[in-house]
């Protein structure tokens, strides 16, 4: 089981559940954060993610990223590829 969190830019993520106080939860399945949702993951830096979910971008911080677990479904193979050939120079 992964966090929203670990992933990168260009992944896409499964919701399998929610974790947080009871107002944190509702407050994200008001925004469609419910289990099963597919979220694709647009950009990313140290604090913040942009996401799409169903047809929305969505700006979180990483506290509430934090609290989203599932499965990555699909990752960008072009990202670790970039990253493993700037570690062999």
């Amino acid at each position: 089981m992964n966090r929203l969190k670990d992933c990168q830019i260009g992944d896409t993520f499964s919701i399998k559940y929610l974790d947080g106080t009871l107002e944190q939860k509702r407050h994200l399945q008001n925004l469609g954060f419910v289990p099963t949702s597919i979220i694709y993951v647009i950009n990313k830096n140290e604090d913040n993610m942009i996401i799409q979910l169903f047809d929305s971008r969505i700006a979180i911080n990483d506290e509430i990223s934090n609290n989203i677990y599932g499965v990555i479904l699909k990752k960008n193979i072009k990202s670790q590829k970039k990253l493993s050939l700037y570690k062999r120079r």
